[in-house]
């Protein structure tokens, strides 16, 4: 019988079989996508106004981890932007308006959150408004423009703007003034195409860094002028919202008489008609649905590429915007709830998906939080608290209280106190509101007169008087 041996020869054939594609491995460091809208409040889909169009917002949401309880740190542009960028609060970086140079304030060698992500070997990106102004273009890139100066998309200069490029931007047409009642804020009906417009030139500008260097992370970062003043929208965006069924927020009459005068956001109108009011709605929901659909457009690439598992998506606001509440409240620059209150959204990477979290939030916390996301060392100096812990275990909370100030007039500082159960808000005239959190969210009765509240309000004051001196040492609480 003859003997059966062992077939040499198998190796060779396993090798002249089709090899099949690796599997892609995801990177020892997560690559980040930072997405920063303007002047943005919590009326979204995913936040529960239903009657808002912002489906990618919500499957953003939907995959990740949703914060309901999260806060500026100064609700203006440039005061709100230096602060989450630096990880400092507006008392230590010395920004508090619109006009001073965060560079020339902190220094040439400072840091900003892109900066640090760059110095520990991310490939970094940037377009649109991530810092205010032209302050974007201060930070050190490897690619960062700005859509209105123009440029070609394939026009890649390090952290310069493009000068001299043609115009990519389609010159907007703006439907007559006669379409709508006449109201204080300005908005323009546009017949351009998504991509002609700033913020979507600003999606497409980035979607090829999320594949451009393969060796390296990265951080990319998208800044969204939209829904910020003028109220600017192609057509179909505003087709998607009745003017008619813009709903305006049921309040208790006449609660506003107990705001004191000085919390009066300074866009304040009382005397707008009801037609009026809920145009402004309908012109900054367009705005909304159309910035949301550029989120969509890095979305989108996300999904195309693979990069969920290896990637950490932010979306946040600078801060909310009032749209008449209490009265005639609008614009920003007030500590109430519309104003100091914004969207913060993290998906991704090891992040639970669906999920909401409590958890207060203060904006200057995204700078350690995605530091510690990231697994790198963090940098001394940083005042926030790192919410990593509650992005993995929404179930948690990272602090204890959250923290909001504005400036009413030269130095006069207005400060809010966000705690679990209450909101105090504390104005250097001495007048004072305070709000049950849990059972007055749109902070209708102020509870600060009553006798029944008096311990509360003096537990809080002292709180208050904590974070403040935490605050001016530059220590994080």
């Amino acid at each position: 019988m003859p003997v059966v041996r062992p077939f040499r020869w198998w190796p060779l054939l396993l090798c002249l079989l089709p090899a099949r594609p690796a599997a892609a491995q995801a990177p020892a460091r997560p690559n980040v996508l930072l997405i920063v809208s303007d002047d943005l409040n919590t009326r979204l889909g995913c936040y529960g106004a239903a009657e808002a169009k912002t489906p990618n917002l919500d499957r953003l949401a939907a995959r990740g981890v949703r914060f309901d309880r999260a806060y500026c740190n100064y609700p203006v542009c440039n005061v709100s932007r230096t602060s989450f960028l630096s990880g400092r609060y507006p008392e230590v970086t010395g920004v508090l308006n619109n006009n001073t140079n965060p560079r020339l304030r902190l220094g040439a060698d400072f840091q900003f959150l892109p900066e640090y992500f760059r110095a520990h070997g991310y490939a970094t990106a940037g377009c649109g408004k991530i810092a205010h102004g032209t302050f974007s273009g201060a930070l050190k890139w490897d690619y960062y423009s700005e859509p209105q100066g123009g440029g070609d998309e394939d026009d890649v200069r390090p952290a310069t703007k493009q000068k001299g490029a043609k115009k990519a931007a389609k010159k907007a047409k703006s439907a007559p003034s006669s379409s709508g009642p006449e109201v204080p804020f300005p908005w323009q009906v546009t017949d351009n195409r998504d991509e002609d417009e700033p913020d979507g030139q600003v999606a497409r500008r980035l979607l090829k860094f999320m594949s451009a260097n393969p060796a390296k992370p990265f951080f990319i970062a998208a800044g969204f002028h939209k829904p910020h003043v003028p109220h600017t929208a192609p057509r179909k965006y505003f087709d998607l919202h009745d003017p008619e069924r813009m709903p305006a927020p049921p309040e208790p009459p006449g609660h506003e008489r107990d705001i004191p005068a000085i919390a009066w956001a300074p866009r304040s109108e009382r005397n707008l008609a009801p037609a009026q009011r809920r145009a402004i709605i309908q012109h900054y929901y367009a705005a909304t649905s159309f910035m949301d659909a550029q989120v969509g457009v890095l979305l989108a690439e996300i999904d195309r590429l693979n990069l969920w598992e290896s990637t950490i998506v932010v979306f946040m606001s600078d801060h909310g915007w009032h749209l008449g509440e209490h009265g005639g409240f609008y614009a920003k620059m007030s500590l109430m709830d519309e104003s100091a209150r914004a969207p913060f959204i993290v998906a991704g990477r090891g992040i639970p998906r669906g999920a909401t979290s409590s958890s207060l939030l203060e904006y200057v916390d995204l700078y350690p939080t995605l530091v510690e996301l990231a697994g790198l060392p963090a940098p001394a100096g940083l005042q926030g608290v790192s919410q990593a812990p509650v992005v993995r275990d929404p179930g948690r909370s990272a602090r204890d209280s959250a923290y909001t100030i504005v400036l009413r007039g030269g130095n006069k500082v207005g400060r809010a106190l966000h705690t679990p159960s209450h909101t105090l808000l504390d104005w250097p005239d001495g007048s004072r509101q305070l709000y049950d959190a849990v059972t007055d969210p749109r902070e209708y009765a102020n509870l600060a007169a009553s006798p029944a509240h008096a311990g509360t309000l003096s537990s809080l004051g002292e709180l208050l008087s904590r974070r403040r001196a935490e605050v001016a040492k530059g220590t994080a609480p």
